[in-house]
């Protein structure tokens, strides 16, 4: 007996077709008639914006949204819900079928929760009525606060932001917003926001001490550890943690001989003698015993005094001193 694939619960079969790859048909036509009896401002307070139908009871034909996009009409949406499940079907065909991805397009247009909740608690009313008109009820239901579209990205960008990754190949996914060398030089197990936080610290450090040694590195990379952990305690409300935390990252940091500024290398932008004062803050001149080795070490001093201020005192005295050096007397023809 061959072996049947297990059969998949409403939920698992629902995400599934949530995040399949999307399949358009380009031969669809978005269309929707006028209706035959349209708007008379004798007859009916309501008109549809789609199909020019009047209406006077506006909560029973029109649906309604949080958007402040529709806030002025007391949030219903201009068009009505027959215009609404014929839309819905359009939709539907132009997704190939597929009713999750129609009816996320259709939240984002009228800014409705989307969520995998109300999903579950749709069904199908009848042939000539969509699945939209059965989630337009439920899409306020058992989805914490969220009431509008935006607020379903954040709900899903935050349980994203939690979810762990525990793999290398899993960093490479399109809806993963982390590197391959982040999970190469953190290992796995973290989430989205922990490596975030890590990378962003690492990259601190890093600058503030741009020639850390090796075993400096084994220190950075400890802190970085250390501040994931600060932040998560912080985040949870635990004083107590926090504050060992940070007895710990401070120990840490000076067992490292780590700097929290910048390393620069300022000499360029100071004057010759604003330098050696800064030199002579750690060593001091007296220090050095032998005092004559230092007095003119690249003998620019002497030959100052021979090249310049010995031909100088020739022509304004008329003396005649010779260099020491170079100078060769004559000798006579006798000697």
């Amino acid at each position: 007996m061959a072996n049947r694939k297990p059969r998949q619960s409403r939920e698992e079969s629902i995400r599934e077709s949530m995040n399949s790859p999307i399949k358009l048909d380009p031969t669809i036509t978005f269309s929707i008639p006028r209706a035959n009896v349209q708007f008379d401002p004798e007859k009916h307070k309501y008109k549809c914006s789609c199909c020019g139908k009047g209406f006077n009871n506006l909560k029973q034909n029109f649906q309604k949204s949080g958007s402040p996009l529709f806030q002025a009409n007391d949030g219903y949406l201009p068009w009505c819900k027959e215009c609404t499940d014929k839309y819905m079907n359009t939709l539907v065909a132009f997704y190939c079928g597929n009713e999750e991805h129609a009816i996320k397009h259709f939240c984002q247009q009228v800014d409705w929760v989307y969520n995998i909740e109300p999903l579950k608690a749709a069904r199908e009313i009848s042939s000539d009525r969509s699945r939209i008109s059965h989630y337009a009820a439920k899409k306020n239901l058992n989805v914490g606060s969220m009431k509008t579209y935006f607020d379903s990205m954040v709900n899903d960008y935050e349980e994203k932001q939690g979810q762990l990754i525990l793999s290398r190949e899993q960093a490479k996914q399109d809806d993963v917003n982390i590197s391959a060398s982040a999970v190469d030089r953190w290992g796995v197990g973290f989430t989205e926001a922990d490596y975030k936080n890590l990378d962003d610290h690492y990259r601190m450090l890093k600058k503030n001490n741009p020639n850390a040694d090796n075993n400096q590195e084994i220190f950075i990379k400890s802190l970085c550890n250390i501040n994931m952990l600060m932040v998560r305690a912080l985040t949870k409300g635990d004083a107590k943690e926090y504050s060992s935390l940070v007895e710990q990252y401070s120990k840490t940091f000076k067992q490292a001989g780590l700097r929290t500024i910048e390393e620069k290398d300022s000499s360029n932008d100071e004057v010759f003698g604003v330098t050696l004062a800064t030199i002579s803050q750690y060593t001091p001149e007296e220090f050095y015993k032998d005092k004559d080795l230092y007095s003119d070490w690249d003998e620019i001093g002497d030959y100052f005094e021979r090249h310049v201020c010995r031909p100088m005192e020739n022509i304004m005295t008329g003396s005649d001193v010779r260099d020491k050096e170079f100078f060769v007397p004559e000798e006579d023809e006798d000697e």
